[in-house]
């Protein structure tokens, strides 16, 4: 296991309407990139900051998952 990948991964429901199960930062980067459904958001901004500080090992993996998780959750996204 990538000592980025996170220990439990976050279940999101991507703009293809399919369920994606995300277990990294470098994950979460593409997806939020790509297939997030919403443009813009104050939770999706720090997701897209912190996930690329992870990658350049500025924070940890967790904190990375913990932004990925509160922009899954403003774009009603996450699947529990």
């Amino acid at each position: 296991m990538s000592a980025l990948a996170w220990e439990a991964p976050v279940s999101v429901i991507v703009s293809s309407g399919k369920q994606k199960a995300v277990k990294s930062p470098a994950e979460a980067v593409g997806c939020l990139e790509k297939e997030w459904p919403i443009a813009d958001g104050v939770f999706l901004r720090e997701a897209k900051k912190v996930c690329h500080a992870a990658l350049e090992h500025e924070c940890t993996a967790s904190e990375a998952r913990d932004a990925f998780e509160m922009a899954s959750i403003e774009a009603l996204l996450v699947c529990r």
